[in-house]
């Protein structure tokens, strides 16, 4: 089955910003903020799916985390935790946080929710999170993994002078994926503007905050490209504000 790729708009459903931090890892003195896995303001862990069907062919959603904050002046680096025992067949790529499955074979899995853990490095400090991998029998319907609500949604505040990352997010298709600022949309120019750039490869907004972006608010978009030439342009509003 083909998975449509898709750049959507999280939502306090999922996943989102505005929860508290917690002093689950150490941070660069140059960083704006406290390095995250990023949780729901329930908090609630993040989502993937997968489904398996009668022939037990697994359908599995391959899926980049979010981590926000931090000091990544190249990417940030994630590895999976040993224990729990992550589901079997599931790795993770360490330079972009994207969530995968070798293979189609459902040996070893079952539906029902696996909650694995994982870990986000910026170079200095580290942090880890907990997944729910949700598990159903097939059930046929539309490929597309998540709908685009296209809504703002408000990435982590930055400092101006100081460093600035967030990953962004994207499920479906086939990675790797590719990044690309939309230029098309009026405000984008603005994200560069501040001294922030839109990581090609690895899909965060990193860099260190320009002194004179200090009370401004950047709003962009971005497109984003699988490994078939897929490409999502995502409805989303990307928000971040500067201290």
């Amino acid at each position: 089955m083909k998975k449509t790729l898709v750049v959507v708009m999280l939502g306090a459903t999922l996943f989102g910003v505005s929860c508290k931090k917690k002093d689950n890892s150490s941070s660069s003195s140059t960083a704006g903020s406290t390095l995250r896995v990023l949780k729901s303001p329930t908090g609630q862990n993040q989502t993937m799916s997968a489904n398996i069907d009668a022939d037990g062919y697994v359908n599995f959603n391959a899926q980049q985390l979010m981590a926000d904050g931090g000091n990544p002046l190249h990417s940030y680096t994630w590895s999976l935790e040993l224990s729990p025992t992550p589901p079997s067949g599931v790795t993770i790529t360490p330079l972009t946080g994207v969530v995968n499955r070798a293979g189609h074979a459902a040996t070893g899995l079952s539906t029902g929710t696996k909650t694995f853990k994982v870990k986000v490095s910026d170079g200095t400090s580290t942090a880890t999170g907990s997944i729910d991998l949700k598990i159903t029998g097939y059930t046929p319907g539309p490929a597309a993994l998540l709908q685009q609500i296209g809504a703002p949604f408000t990435l982590v505040d930055g400092v101006a002078g100081k460093s600035y990352g967030a990953s962004l997010y994207v499920t479906g298709g086939t990675p790797p994926y590719s990044w690309l600022l939309d230029a098309s949309y009026a405000g984008s120019s603005a994200l560069t503007g501040a001294g922030l750039t839109v990581d090609e490869s690895a899909g965060i907004v990193r860099g260190t905050i320009m002194s004179s972006a200090a009370g401004k608010t950047i709003k962009f978009k971005v497109i984003v490209k699988d490994a078939t030439g897929e490409t999502a342009i995502g409805s989303t509003v990307y928000t971040i504000n500067i201290k």
